[in-house]
């Protein structure tokens, strides 16, 4: 599974981050302001993924994912979707590992069909 998706968009960085924003917290993710521009996504519940692990359901299985805002050389605009290694299957073992994989999937495909309908997604690159 890949840890990161890249999305480039014929749009300006803000306007990209507002999307990528917008369509995480349709996913049911508390979406933050980060650090240098970037996002922090979360949802679900930290404490009952301890105490649940891979037992808890998808929306209350702690996830984490970030998304970076950049511009290449040549001016295109890049969002790129970022998850944590490991920490599903500390959390969850195998269960845990799948649910991780699931919520990164379904959030890149959020993220994808967002830009898409937008008509400004260029290029969608899983890394």
């Amino acid at each position: 599974m890949p840890e990161s998706h890249d999305f480039f968009v014929a749009t300006d960085p803000g306007t990209a981050r507002a999307q990528a924003r917008d369509a995480l917290v349709r996913e049911g993710y508390t979406v933050d302001d980060a650090e240098q521009g970037a996002l922090r996504a979360t949802r679900g519940s930290f404490g009952l993924t301890l105490l649940l692990g891979g037992l808890a359901n998808d929306r209350t299985f702690h996830t984490r994912l970030d998304v970076q805002i950049m511009v290449t050389p040549d001016g295109r605009t890049v969002a790129r979707l970022l998850r944590g290694s490991g920490r599903s299957v500390v959390m969850g073992g195998a269960l845990g590992a799948t649910r991780g994989n699931r919520a990164f999937e379904q959030a890149a495909n959020a993220v994808h069909a967002t830009f898409a309908r937008a008509g400004v997604l260029t290029d969608s690159i899983p890394g």
